[in-house]
């Protein structure tokens, strides 16, 4: 596992070297480089709905929650949208266990020297002729005076593209189907689009895209009577804080008017996630146009859903739904 690309990345690092990392990537996340895709983002969503619209029917994972997520990170990091059956592959793999992937460890390996393969070639390609991507503005960067290495750059290629489709597939779908459930805000949405800001935050919480983070301690700690050593290894359950019935009023119960959403889900302090506002923004541009255009979502079928299995995140694998033009 030392020879990881990942154990350079961002999440796995700590200041000072953390801070100049996350500096680096940050350039591709400012306020006016997230609204300059806004157009963009409302483009691709309109024309994947074209797709489906006089079907009155569709899977929402496989019509719309993957397609926009990964279109919006290839573009950023300036991949191909052709590859985008690899880039999901990859990602579903990725955030499961090795025990739970075809081949064990070997297999979850194998997927992390394909991702690497591809993009050592990419690399490649940039260093080679420059584009106007965040892959070709990493290759040109510097920190401490020095060139990033090839691990580190795939460090940031790797976690860029897992974390920038992933979790945002996982809010959509998780979004309308929490709204299935409760049909009335369906309308209300619609009806009062700016609460729709409000509604994402209450699924952020409510149905944590992302249910734990690994940590590893460091220092001891004595925490209610358990005690933690330093180089423990720790699971914080970010799924169980954001139902803690001694912070949220009636917990297990989904409210779009709630006034307190200080959830967990996209971390905290100096690991807070670099892409919260892109995640935020697509989820929002993508319920609006849907209620815009549609009404009455329903589940096509009746019984549970299907789930990818994986402990990491709560995914829907299939979500087939109907629905009525507007």
């Amino acid at each position: 596992m030392e020879e990881s690309p990942l154990t350079e990345a961002l999440d796995a690092n700590d200041p000072p070297y953390h801070t100049k990392l996350r500096s680096l990537a940050s350039k591709a996340f400012t306020p006016k480089a997230i609204e300059d895709m806004k157009p963009w983002i409302e483009e691709i969503t309109n024309e994947l709905l074209d797709q489906v619209t006089d079907q009155g029917e569709m899977d929402i994972v496989r019509d719309l929650a993957t397609p926009v997520p990964i279109q919006v990170i290839a573009k950023m990091l300036g991949v191909p949208y052709k590859d985008r059956e690899k880039f999901k592959y990859w990602s579903t793999v990725f955030v499961k266990q090795p025990s739970e992937v075809e081949g064990g460890i070997e297999g979850y390996l194998l997927v992390q020297q394909e991702m690497s393969q591809y993009f050592i070639e990419m690399i490649a390609t940039r260093q080679e002729n420059p584009t106007n991507d965040l892959i070709s503005h990493l290759v040109q960067a510097e920190i401490d005076g020095g060139k990033l290495s090839t691990k580190e750059l795939l460090a940031f290629c790797i976690t860029l593209l897992i974390a920038g489709n992933e979790t945002t597939t996982n809010l959509i779908s998780n979004s309308l189907f929490t709204f299935m459930e409760n049909p009335k805000v369906q309308e209300h949405l619609y009806q009062h689009p700016k609460d729709i800001a409000k509604a994402i935050e209450e699924v952020l919480r409510y149905r944590s895209p992302i249910l734990y983070t690994t940590r590893i301690a460091t220092k001891d700690i004595q925490l209610r009577g358990q005690l933690i050593k330093k180089g423990d290894l720790v699971n914080t359950w970010i799924g169980s804080a954001n139902r803690d019935e001694s912070v949220f009023e009636n917990p297990d119960q989904f409210d779009i008017h709630r006034t307190n959403l200080r959830h967990t889900t996209f971390g905290h302090g100096v690991h807070f996630c670099i892409g919260a506002p892109l995640a935020r923004l697509e989820a929002n541009i993508v319920l609006r146009i849907l209620f815009e255009r549609f009404k009455e979502f329903q589940l096509k079928f009746d019984g549970p859903l299907t789930m990818n299995q994986t402990a990491l995140m709560f995914s829907i694998k299939e979500l087939p739904v109907i629905f009525q033009k507007r």
